[in-house]
């Protein structure tokens, strides 16, 4: 049944094809470039090998039991939960082997995932596929007022929580009179371990019961989960919106989309009349999705007792709750309630902008360190871990904390860390050890490494209505469209900006600490942190955002003063980008920001960030958590040209393209071409050897001449149409000797106006 131990024990791998997979939605082709990892990295895999064939799914009923807060009513709760289970069958006897553990995902999108019909399994899915054969139990349930499960959707609260506690003990074995565990369906002394596993809402339920610590909950794999609501919702009081790099990847919809879809939609399961009424007795009933509705879509939302019953970061580890509130029901008077008791392994991608990536990082920077834990992040966005181990970990962390089976990987570094450029970095830690607080100066005075200087000639910018957009702001030179921007000298060597760090009692860095005036009390800043190149193209490190009447705290509402300075602490998103040398450090700061956010209505201020003077003393400032950068890559030195008809076309023109880049230390470089979304490249040309088309619609040209000089030329079509009149960027040339990184040749981005329509 197992691996050879010495076989599947910790390994060396070298990374490279599938890394280069996930370097392609990655960072955008202005600037970082598509880098793929190639340093060496520690894994390991499960032991457990397929023995077993997959048996029938089977329907279960689960009855649950729940009294509501006080704040919630008091009435106590029994809503019935469905779902289905898949045991392992031992081939040679047809025995169905129950005294397994159990992976379970707890789901709201099971309506989505299987069509419900007479034939559908929503666990025959391919987990089972993979996880039955190997001695395991598939679980698959429908949440708490979804689809077969009666109740009410409940948005991430008590009932999640408290249900998913249930649902775990029941599925582990129920304790009886003696206090022995018994098998929940045949009565058969034992009890099981079960584990946890989803992406995205499905993860969050895995957070959600973890937080409640039931007995036989022994592992979990939550995947890019939300760990704090509030954090869901809003950025620092700033309801978001959606985004300008993956326009789907956004979470604008919710709890809309779930109070009046999938909470809303009738169960069907019609074969069962009796379980049928009962399910859906409670469907059409309003449930609290008003509430929901009225919480998650405020301007100007105060963090408070609904946020805490939605918040499983704090209960991550021991607190006393405030009198009042759900733990405090479930603790004795001053009592410390402990969460998390099992292990947890967070996946999640630093280019989410749907959950976004503080929630695994904090939560995982919360965990105590007498929990296993294991955090992986990547170059990727709304999505599980890419690296190309991903599956052989997540079973060798199931086989070791469900199974008991020494797969070594808690011998691992806890953390997997795939920085902008491309490198997967390990270490125990997030941020790594050594990391600090490094603080920036926003001054008018010469920029230098340690401060960024204003662009522009005064600091005071006007809200603009409506908000700016990024294209807007990056398409000036200097502080104008509503907006800031300041900028370093350039960088000397590379600076890698990684994970978060206590501020004060209340932030965490990365952090705009503004010092501002304001003439209207009621303002938001939505600062970006980015990276400008030495070709002059840029690259968004991260994002933060702050309604600045929650200056004091996220349970505050304090109108912003008109007659003098305010401080306005703007927590940017935990990040790991590491600057190149020669690069400036920039930071943009405006009200609102169009794509991103919902902008505040009463905002009408004129704004003045208030700097410093000689010597940066009493005024704004950059916080960012710096550490070692990864050591120097062997990257060649390069240097080149690019040269194509013209800087106007139209619909439909060809464009030819002429690409020259030269290594002055020698080497025998590959040569690669970023071309803007919508532009279509000829295949007929002899020195492309291939298009790779990213999931933002841009597409990478890949070269076959290859030589310490590389001289090629390829033609591409201009978009046509109406709306596709516009600036488009072609660039940077990227080149690489080997294996090593991809590195960007300065001076090869150029950039073309578009006029759509087709001339006859």
């Amino acid at each position: 049944m197992h691996h050879d131990p010495e076989v599947t024990r910790r390994a060396l791998l070298r990374t490279g094809v599938a890394a280069g997979a996930a370097a392609l939605v990655g960072p955008a082709a202005t600037g970082g470039g598509l880098a793929v990892p190639n340093d060496d990295y520690e894994t390991t895999t499960g032991e457990t090998e397929p023995v077993y064939e997959k048996g029938t799914p089977e329907d279960h009923y689960v009855e649950t039991e729940y009294t509501l807060p006080a704040a919630k009513g008091g009435e106590t709760e029994s809503p019935t939960l469905f779902g289905e289970l898949i045991w392992p069958v031992d081939p040679d006897t047809g025995e169905t082997k129950q005294d397994v553990p159990i992976i379970l995902t707890y789901s709201p999108y099971n309506d989505i995932s299987s069509p419900q019909s007479e034939v559908a399994s929503i666990a025959n899915d391919g987990l089972a596929d993979y996880y039955v054969p190997r001695g395991y139990a598939r679980a698959v349930f429908d949440l708490v007022g979804c689809r077969n499960s009666g109740g009410c959707y409940d948005y991430g609260g008590y009932r999640e929580r408290i249900t998913g506690k249930q649902l775990v003990e029941y599925l582990g074995g129920e304790p009886d009179a003696a206090g022995d565990y018994v098998d929940s369906d045949d009565g058969s002394a034992g009890t099981r371990n079960v584990g946890m596993i989803g992406a995205s809402y499905n993860g969050t339920t895995a957070l959600a019961a973890a937080v409640e610590d039931p007995d036989h909950l022994a592992a979990i794999v939550p995947q890019v989960a939300i760990d704090r609501w509030y954090d869901y919702a809003f950025g620092g009081g700033v309801r978001y919106f959606l985004n300008n790099e993956y326009p789907t990847d956004e979470g604008f919809d919710t709890p809309l989309a779930f109070d009046l879809g999938f909470g809303f939609v009738p169960g069907l399961n019609a074969n069962d009349g009796g379980r049928f009424v009962a399910t859906n007795e409670r469907r059409f009933a309003p449930c609290d999705g008003v509430e929901h509705t009225e919480r998650a879509y405020e301007y100007d939302p105060v963090y408070d007792t609904f946020w805490d019953r939605r918040d499983y970061r704090q209960r991550a580890t021991g607190y006393v709750p405030e009198e009042g509130t759900d733990a405090a029901a479930g603790a004795g008077e001053g009592e410390t309630v402990r969460g998390v008791n099992c292990a947890v392994f967070l996946e999640s991608g630093w280019l989410d902008h749907n959950v976004k990536h503080w929630d695994s990082t904090r939560f995982f920077a919360a965990l105590p360190d007498d929990v296993s834990k294991k955090l992986v992040m990547g170059q990727w966005p709304h999505t599980d871990s890419n690296f190309e181990d991903a599956r052989d970990v997540r079973h060798a962390w199931f086989d070791r904390f469900l199974k008991g089976l020494d797969t070594g990987v808690t011998d691992l570094p806890r953390v997997d860390t795939q920085v902008s450029t491309g490198e997967r970095l390990q270490h125990d830690d997030m941020p790594p050890r050594g990391t600090a607080i490094t603080r920036f100066e926003l001054t008018r005075n010469d920029a230098t490494e340690a401060s960024l200087a204003l662009q522009g000639a005064v600091p005071v910018y006007t809200d603009a209505k409506p908000p700016a957009t990024e294209a807007q702001m990056f398409g000036s030179d200097g502080s104008d469209h509503a907006h800031l921007k300041f900028e370093s000298a350039p960088l000397s060597g590379p600076l890698r900006i990684t994970g978060s760090l206590p501020y004060d009692d209340t932030w965490r860095a990365p952090l705009v600490d503004l010092v501002a005036t304001s003439t209207d009390d009621s303002l938001h800043f939505t600062p970006i942190l980015y990276e400008r190149f030495p070709d002059g193209s840029t690259d968004v490190i991260t994002r933060g955002f702050l309604n600045a009447r929650k200056r004091h705290g996220l349970g505050t509402d304090d109108p912003v003063p008109t007659d003098g300075p305010f401080e306005a602490p703007a927590q940017l998103w935990d990040t790991d980008h590491v600057l190149q040398a020669g690069s400036r450090l920039g930071l943009a700061v405006a009200s609102d920001n169009r794509e991103w956010c919902l902008d505040d209505p009463d905002g009408s201020a004129v704004v003045e960030v208030v700097l410093g003077a000689p010597g940066g003393a009493g005024g704004s400032s950059l916080q960012l958590p710096v550490a070692d950068p990864p050591e120097a890559l062997d990257v060649p030195d390069v240097a080149g040209s690019r040269e194509d008809d013209g800087s106007v076309f139209t619909g439909g023109q060809t464009n030819r393209v002429d690409v020259e880049v030269r290594a002055a230390d020698g080497a025998t470089l590959e040569v690669r071409d970023a071309v803007p979304e919508g532009w279509s490249v000829y295949g007929a040309s002899d020195d492309v050897d291939r298009v790779v088309e990213r999931d933002d619609g841009t597409s990478v040209v890949y070269f076959a001449p290859t030589g310490e000089e590389v001289s090629v030329t390829y033609f591409v079509e201009a978009p046509s149409g109406a709306a596709e009149t516009g600036p488009d960027t072609f660039g940077p040339v990227e080149a690489r000797a080997g294996d090593s990184n991809w590195v960007t040749v300065a001076g090869t981005t150029d950039d073309n106006l578009v006029v759509g329509p087709e001339q006859p």
